[in-house]
């Protein structure tokens, strides 16, 4: 159960990123979001938090020194999975 919450507050808090990122700022602001866009700096920082969360989750679930080693390979998997289903990945048509 904890590495559940883990997951999900390192999918929240990738998302949330990358609502406020400066190349997806345009878009959140005109998108059901645009209160992500309004307060970016709050935003970054509970990400941030929700990141130190699901550190403290797998250090309680795997140790002390393997944690930060955890956190980095499980959320591997989940931003690529992120960038994925976020961006438009069409092939290119030749003319």
């Amino acid at each position: 159960m904890i590495l559940v919450i883990a997951f999900t507050l390192i999918l929240i808090a990738s998302y949330a990123l990358y609502l406020v990122s400066s190349k997806q700022i345009q878009k959140t602001l005109k998108s059901r979001w645009a209160i992500f866009a309004k307060q970016i700096k709050v935003v970054r920082y509970i990400a941030l938090v929700f990141i130190l969360i699901a550190l403290s989750c797998f250090s309680h679930a795997f140790g002390n020194s393997i944690a930060i080693v955890a956190l980095c390979l499980f959320s591997t998997p989940i931003i690529f999975v992120l960038i994925l289903l976020i961006n438009d990945l069409k092939p290119k048509i030749k003319t």
